[in-house]
């Protein structure tokens, strides 16, 4: 009698989550977005696509609330934007004139030198990301510059 209550009480449970099966999280993925969008927005296109390719949970490399890989794509959007956009890198060459988004000047966002060269700044900077998975593809790097050529907004 004792077992016949929990176990009926456990069915009871299990059966009001619409069939007691979670939904797995996606797949991490180097190609977020597989066609280049021309005017993409930070929260529904930059972010998601990061934090797919590079991470946002705690266990992450750019997770939680103090990262191994010196910026954080946890939080809500605003709150990533604020630690992306003209801020100054922490694993950048001196004076290269770097902030890790730099608004308007692809060629001196930190971000997509790390996703476009094996050496990224020259060699001792570090490696190319997403750090031990495939490159992230030309659509998502096309958009992420279209996004920093267009003024890098908070949007």
């Amino acid at each position: 009698m004792r077992l016949t209550v929990p176990l009926a009480l456990l069915s009871v449970l299990c059966g009001c989550g619409g069939g007691g099966t979670a939904t797995p999280p996606p797949a991490p993925t180097t190609c977020p977005i597989p066609i280049a969008k021309a005017n993409p927005t930070f929260a529904a296109d930059l972010l998601p696509a990061l934090q797919s390719s590079c991470g946002s949970a705690a266990t992450s490399c750019h997770g939680g609330a103090a990262p191994t890989g010196h910026v954080s794509y946890s939080g809500t959007p605003s709150e990533v934007h604020a630690r992306l956009v003209n801020v100054v890198p922490a694993s950048a060459p001196p004076g290269g004139g770097w902030f890790l988004v730099k608004p308007g000047d692809p060629a001196h966002s930190w971000i997509l030198e790390k996703v476009t060269q094996d050496q990224p700044g020259g060699s001792g900077y570090g490696t190319r990301m997403p750090q031990g998975a495939p490159n992230l593809c030309q659509p998502t790097v096309t958009t992420l510059s279209a996004w920093i050529s267009a003024g890098a907004l908070d949007n």
